[in-house]
């Protein structure tokens, strides 16, 4: 009886998070607004935000800062050798905790971002909260052209080989954002950066560069979502690609995950054109566990997946890019238009179409309401521009 006891698991669901950084705080702050308890949460937070600056390849001394400030937290800290960088330092992490949420008791475990999506395929956990980038370095194998996987709404429906993994839509997680000192949602792009050759701020493309098997500086993880796109291209995979590109010659480039533009404008880096992708925090699901599991169905509906088109999503965007552009403001050669980067009518044959969880696999039909699509990415575009717009007048100092 005691064995029994013993192996019967206290959570009904299960869901991967990242050890740390801004999504995973940012996913427990949501958490509060579901029941889970608020002053555990904050407790975390706090002891992730101080351990921040504990990374040292040092494993007794990142113990020793382990035992001090954690001593007193709720009981879900791990110590984790942190791969991102070469040096393989030790940190303090994110491992796992339960909290009610709802009429469910839900486990969150923290893990790296790209081993979340194993562990779905595995069957070991329910859901994982992951980015598009993510999604594409690990399953480009079930994609039918993963170079045309521009946006996160596009990924359903190019899914071919056999796999239940699914989006089921945007986290909408949000952090603070200094240059419009309010909260917005966590988007990013993978943008071509490089370093001016003097004053001179040419412009650059990435079908130019492939074209003459330019050297370009890739974060490893990425290079072979690169290579895919752009297979002429000469990359050099490191660890950090602003510090690469900032200390090569005039005029290196690279391809590097953009949220703020903060880190480019200290560089003294400009960024060129639209991003290969774009990326956001997303709810990432086993399709099949989904249909025939009564309560991860519900704990899903419960966080509210944010489809692509939505209104506050298509505010949220706006928001995002009107701050990057501020921030840049010259540093962002040949700026695309705001709705252009949203989606373009050609993204529709692609897949870019609305869609909804009682949709059978999440994928948008071929042949069902493609005009009334078509109609509604018309009047998205129109409606961010709306949004960009008022943004710009709210914010002029006239």
């Amino acid at each position: 009886m005691e064995s029994d006891l013993l192996m019967s698991p206290s959570f009904d669901l299960t869901c991967v998070v990242p050890r740390s950084g801004r999504t995973l705080r940012n996913f427990l702050h949501r958490l509060v607004g579901l029941g889970a308890n608020a002053e555990e949460i904050a407790q975390i937070v706090r002891i992730m935000d101080v351990s921040k600056g504990s990374s040292n390849p040092d494993l007794p001394t990142v113990l020793e800062t382990f035992r001090n400030i954690t001593r007193k937290a709720p009981p879900c800290f791990s110590v984790f050798v942190d791969r991102k960088r070469a040096h393989r330092p030790y940190r303090i992490g994110f491992l796992g905790y339960e909290w009610q949420v709802g009429k469910h008791r839900l486990r969150v475990e923290g893990e790296e971002p790209h081993n979340g999506l194993s562990l779905i395929k595995l069957d070991e956990v329910d859901f994982a909260v992951v980015g598009l980038d993510e999604l594409l370095s690990m399953t480009q194998y079930y994609l039918r052209n993963p170079t045309l996987v521009t946006k996160w709404g596009m990924y359903n429906y190019h899914l071919e080989k056999p796999t239940g993994i699914r989006i089921a839509g945007s986290a909408m997680l949000t952090s603070h954002n200094a240059q419009l000192d309010e909260q917005i949602q966590d988007m990013v792009g993978f943008f071509l950066i490089s370093k001016p050759r003097g004053r001179s701020r040419s412009p650059v493309d990435l079908e130019t560069l492939s074209k003459y098997g330019r050297r370009v500086y890739v974060k490893g993880r990425y290079t072979g979502i690169v290579y895919a796109a752009y297979p002429g291209l000469r990359i050099v995979s490191v660890e950090d690609v602003e510090e690469a590109v900032t200390s090569g010659e005039r005029g290196s480039v690279g391809i590097e995950i953009v949220q703020s533009g903060n880190t480019l404008k200290r560089k003294g880096l400009v960024l060129h054109g639209s991003p290969l992708f774009l990326s956001e925090s997303l709810l990432v699901v086993d399709y099949d566990r989904y249909v025939q599991n009564t309560a991860l169905r519900n704990l899903i509906e419960s966080l509210k997946p944010i489809g692509y088109f939505e209104a506050e999503r298509i505010r949220q965007f706006a928001k995002w890019f009107y701050a990057l552009e501020q921030n840049l403001g010259e540093s962002w050669i040949e700026q695309p238009a705001v709705e252009s980067l949203f989606c373009v009518p050609e993204d529709v044959p692609e897949g870019l179409r609305p869609y909804r969880l009682q949709t059978r696999k999440w994928k948008p039909d071929d042949r069902y309401k493609r005009g009334e699509a078509e109609a509604l990415v018309e009047r998205s575009r129109q409606q961010l521009r709306e949004c960009y717009e008022t943004l710009k007048l709210r914010n002029s100092p006239n």
